[in-house]
């Protein structure tokens, strides 16, 4: 029978909180983004609206490895708030393993327990793809490794 396509709308009762739904957000980082993530992180989900703010849930995170390999040292990946100052709302991807392999790979970011801040760090922000590492990915010459970013996450509405 193989795998059935569902399209629509899901409801998942205890998942729903106040009727904030889950969102998605699928998003391709071009190969001189990944190379300069550190300094322009990318973003993935706009930011929402003044009196709103995203909760990231989840990511899955694809490589799509090129010709030759990507070269990171202690670069790993993050996502935030806003920009690379921003509360890291994910825990720490480790990219050693993934980023730097000649096959495609898949890993997942998860949300970080208690990434507290301030309103204002996270009312209409949007969610940012980040590399903490102390400088950016290198290598793969050819230019032609991708990342496919698939963002979970839901829209709130402060009070």
């Amino acid at each position: 029978m193989g795998a059935q396509k569902f399209k629509g709308k899901v409801v998942v009762p205890l998942l729903n909180q106040g009727g904030a739904d889950f969102k998605f957000a699928d998003v391709l980082v071009a190969n001189a983004e990944i190379k300069a993530v550190r300094a322009t992180p990318k973003t993935l989900v706009p930011a929402p609206g003044v009196g709103k703010v995203l909760e990231f849930v989840s990511a899955v995170l694809q490589l799509k490895a090129g010709a030759n390999v990507l070269v990171e040292a202690t670069a790993n990946l993050a996502i935030k708030y806003q920009n690379g100052a921003g509360v890291q709302v994910s825990q720490t991807i480790e990219t050693t393993g993934f980023i730097d392999q000649a096959a495609d790979q898949v890993t997942y970011g998860l949300v970080k327990l208690d990434p507290i801040t301030a309103r204002t760090g996270c009312e209409n922000q949007p969610l940012v793809l980040h590399n903490l590492g102390a400088g950016e990915f290198t290598g793969n010459a050819a230019n032609d490794a991708v990342l496919r970013v698939k963002v979970s996450y839901r829209v709130h509405i402060l009070s």
